[in-house]
């Protein structure tokens, strides 16, 4: 192997490690709000996030290397979509405007996770292929 090709296929490798971190940082963006709901402000707020988002990246590309770019997407648009919908109909966007609390930062955090855990369920293979048998996808 060439270092020519070499170093167009690690530069290829890289840019799909860093797409798939920008889709998967929508997923990890409400860490903001959840430590917002803390009643006390922990230093380095803005830094979770990115930091999480970091993490899920590692852990994604060590279970699954492979793993598509339209996947993260579908992780990070179900996570932001299902937070939000969670967090503004229950009403805690006014305690954590007014400073936050433990229960709500609870609750918050369950939200998130949640959520999270619904964006993973939606882009695993399973789920992916049952809804391709739901629908009848005819394959081949």
């Amino acid at each position: 192997m060439s270092l020519a090709t070499r170093v167009v296929d690690e530069f290829g490798e890289f840019l799909h490690v860093a797409v798939l971190w920008f889709l998967l940082n929508s997923a990890f963006t409400p860490v903001s709000v959840v430590t917002s709901a803390l009643p006390l402000s922990p230093p380095g707020q803005e830094l979770y996030a990115p930091i999480l988002s970091v993490a899920g990246v590692a852990v994604v590309r060590y279970y699954d290397p492979s793993w598509e770019l339209f996947r993260g997407f579908v992780v990070g648009v179900a996570t932001m979509v299902t937070f939000l919908a969670l967090h503004v109909f229950s009403g805690l966007g006014r305690v954590v405007a007014v400073g936050g609390s433990w229960r709500a930062f609870g609750l918050t955090f369950t939200y998130w996770l949640v959520a999270l855990a619904v964006g993973v369920a939606l882009a695993h293979p399973r789920t992916w292929r049952w809804f391709r048998a739901y629908i009848g996808v005819e394959s081949g």
